[in-house]
């Protein structure tokens, strides 16, 4: 299929569209037909409102856009059970909770519907099952849930340092010291930079990082001086772009090469808080003013997400 990812999807999409209709006499339709768990039923529904529609389009064009960027797949059509676990792996390294990973995981499962029925509708002759790949996936996302220590590296600085790669380990250093989520690490545009001035906390010259986080929030994140000219190295024609894919191999490689337990890219984000707030801590912040402070850095909406950050 041709076109943008937004134009993909919602051509797909278009096929479980089923406002208006009574969701309890799908049920009785689909159980009728042989259906018997709830899983089963649902792949023989469609989608009921404009609301459930709207949030499954969009995790349909992150999942896409991801396999465009990450895998090399451009057309919706040629999605596979290996995106799909890829896609949902990346997102439970990069620290999404366990209810947001099954909001992802439902939207996975009726792009599947869809694109069946698409199928089927334009005699493609394609057949699509995506239900084992993202169940494994979310075992995964299962066991992240269930772990209440922390995901902090033990020495994030010798993990950097063991990154191969100038590029890898410039996107690990940006994360290490400035807090930075994988998205926000791999890919700067020059007009990022904001140049070096005094942290206003500490008094410590950084270099700063103009950022856009979650929901379009726009922050600074602080790095060392030296790191701060790799980058301005790096962004020299414009743009300096790594592989989240690819870099998240690296990290993996560096945390065996460093002795540790390999926590994920977010790992690196937790470390980042910690040291973050036992430094402001340091310089006169109470408890509380250090986590007011660090979730800014950090672009929260609450105090008590960062906390998690530092159990």
């Amino acid at each position: 299929m041709r076109g943008s990812v937004a134009h993909q999807v919602h051509l797909v999409f278009e096929t479980v569209k089923e406002f208006g209709t009574s969701k309890h006499e799908a049920k009785t339709e689909a159980r009728a037909e042989g259906a018997r768990t709830w899983h089963e039923i649902g792949k023989q529904m469609g989608v009921k409102s404009y609301a459930t529609l709207d949030a499954y389009r969009d995790v349909a064009k992150d999942c896409l856009r991801y396999a465009k960027e990450e895998l090399g797949v451009k057309d919706i059509e040629k999605l596979s059970g290996a995106e799909m676990k890829a896609f949902l792996e990346s997102k439970i390294e990069d620290g999404v909770a366990h209810a947001t990973l099954s909001k992802y995981s439902a939207a996975l499962e009726k792009l599947e519907v869809a694109l069946n029925r698409y199928a089927a509708q334009h005699g493609t002759g394609r057949e699509y099952s995506f239900s084992q790949a993202i169940s494994e996936a979310r075992a995964t996302g299962k066991e992240l849930d269930r772990f209440e220590g922390s995901r902090a590296y033990s020495a994030p600085r010798e993990l950097v340092e063991a990154v191969r790669g100038e590029n890898f380990r410039l996107a690990a250093a940006l994360q290490q010291e400035g807090g930075a989520r994988v998205k926000e690490a791999t890919y700067i545009h020059r007009e990022q930079l904001r140049g070096l001035r005094p942290d206003a906390q500490t008094g410590q010259m950084k270099g700063m990082v103009s950022i856009q986080g979650k929901g379009g929030k726009m922050r600074e994140i602080a790095v060392t001086p030296a790191t701060y000219a790799k980058l301005e190295q790096a962004v020299e024609g414009g743009l300096f772009k790594v592989s989240a894919g690819a870099y998240r191999e690296e990290l993996k490689n560096a945390a065996n090469v460093s002795g540790q337990k390999y926590q994920g890219t977010h790992g690196l984000r937790w470390s980042w808080a910690q040291n973050r707030h036992q430094e402001l801590q340091q310089h006169g912040k109470t408890y509380e003013q250090a986590i007011g402070q660090i979730s800014r850095e950090m672009g929260h909406e609450r105090a008590d997400i960062t906390e998690h950050y530092l159990r």
